[in-house]
């Protein structure tokens, strides 16, 4: 597997760990009866979250052209950065790991642009 697609499957892994803590650890419910808070808002959030990445991962970070990865590494870890209100739907994961990746993909490449910038912006997203 190429490094691009371990990136890809670890975003993927991350999101919906984050969606488990979020929508099935709580208290919502307030009864304490043991069950989980939003089983059904995890399920859905989850599915979201891979679909998202997968396509963002098929059609923007699997292309081949080095030449623009920086710019697209910038705009997905800017856009990262703008959908954090909307952490608990898992939005900004999938950026942030397309960030990396294609800030990754930069780096490799002789493209103009800064890939370091946009790979520690989809880090910093991340984490």
């Amino acid at each position: 597997m190429r490094r691009e697609m371990w990136i890809g499957v670890a975003t993927a892994g991350l999101a919906v760990a984050a969606m488990a803590v979020d929508h099935l650890i709580g208290t919502e419910d307030g009864e304490g009866d043991g069950t989980f808070a939003d089983p059904w808002v995890f399920l859905a959030t989850s599915a979201g979250a891979i679909v998202l990445t997968a396509l963002l991962f098929r059609f923007v970070v699997r292309s081949d052209d080095r030449q623009q990865a920086p710019t697209k590494a910038i705009a997905c870890g800017l856009l990262a950065v703008l959908s954090l209100p909307l952490l608990f739907l898992a939005v900004p994961f999938p950026f942030a790991g397309a960030a990396v990746a294609l800030g990754m993909i930069g780096r490799e490449g002789d493209g103009a642009g800064s890939p370091q910038r946009a790979s520690c912006s989809g880090r910093s997203c991340s984490f």
